[in-house]
């Protein structure tokens, strides 16, 4: 009984909490809003494979990330004294 009344007030307080928060926008019309980009996409599969394009923009993705962590290795490197 004690367990239920400690359950039940923290439950309460987590309704409250979240029912701060706004409530997201309902996403029912992406279909529609988003038909002319599938219709862009459907084309461009004709000639170009597009899970191939999305794993060519991930390499990318990849290599500007390394070159990005490896300048910071390097000015860590460099803020070694003695260390050219």
């Amino acid at each position: 009984m004690i367990i239920e009344f400690f359950c039940n007030a923290f439950f309460a307080l987590a309704e409250f909490i979240i029912g701060i928060f706004p409530r997201f926008p309902s996403f029912d019309g992406l279909n529609t809003s988003f038909g002319p980009l599938f219709y862009i996409i459907d084309f461009v599969n004709i000639f170009v494979s597009v899970p191939l394009i999305g794993k060519c923009c991930t390499i990318i993705l990849i290599v500007y990330n390394l070159k990005f962590v490896w300048s910071i290795i390097m000015w860590l490197v460099r803020k070694i004294p003695g260390v050219s």
